[in-house]
């Protein structure tokens, strides 16, 4: 019998890679990366992150990777700037619900010391470690971030200035150093980076803010 003119493979049992290796979205790829970061970062600490880790980590290429950052350090910046950003976002949000601008003080006060409470705590510790403060460009975004998070608070105050709940005459100013001995009380400045707030520590805080701009003890 004549030989057909066509057979089939032999079955190796090896199944063959179809396509091409998974591909991710502009958006999506850069968040791989920035989750990657914070995680390689908690586990390496600031002296053990390499790009490397955090490529594995995040399971993209080089190439990705370098679509996004120039460096390490861009990648740490910017995690960093995510977190002010989003942040920043949430003291807004918080503060829209307000009914007056003591109110608003109250609030956005609390919602600094809430940064030192659970899975939030742990996320500033990583990413307020030595390796953003070495990190190059460090200082303007941290600067930046004092800035995105003042900025609720200083409109609360000139609000309340305008109303007359608050005394001040300087608004931005006062909303400065409120903002300082805030971050201080809440454990948010070196060296009580990472140090949990004395349980007085809110009540403190906000009694001397408030003192401090004019409202009756």
């Amino acid at each position: 019998m004549a030989a057909t003119e066509h057979q089939s493979a032999p079955d190796t049992g090896q199944k063959r890679s179809v396509g091409r290796p998974r591909h991710y979205d502009e958006a999506t790829e850069r968040e791989l990366v920035f989750d990657a970061g914070y995680r390689v970062l908690r586990d390496h600490g600031d002296t053990g992150l390499t790009i490397a880790d955090v490529l594995a980590e995040a399971g993209v290429s080089t190439r990705s990777f370098y679509r996004h950052f120039a460096s390490k350090d861009e990648l740490l910046c910017a995690m960093f700037n995510r977190d002010a950003e989003r942040s920043a976002a949430r003291l807004d949000s918080r503060l829209a619900s307000a009914t007056s601008p003591l109110q608003a003080v109250q609030l956005w006060i609390d919602g600094i010391f809430g940064f030192k409470v659970g899975q939030r705590a742990e996320r500033l510790n990583v990413l307020g470690s030595l390796t953003i403060s070495r990190a190059e460009g460090a200082a303007a975004v941290i600067e930046r971030s004092q800035t995105l998070l003042i900025a609720p608070l200083a409109t609360a105050i000139a609000a309340g200035a305008a109303d007359g709940t608050f005394t001040t005459t300087q608004p931005a100013a006062d909303a400065e150093m409120v903002a300082a001995v805030v971050f201080h009380g809440a454990g948010l400045v070196s060296p009580h980076l990472g140090t949990t707030p004395h349980p007085t520590a809110r009540d403190e805080v906000l009694s001397f803010c408030l003192r401090a701009l004019g409202v009756p003890a």
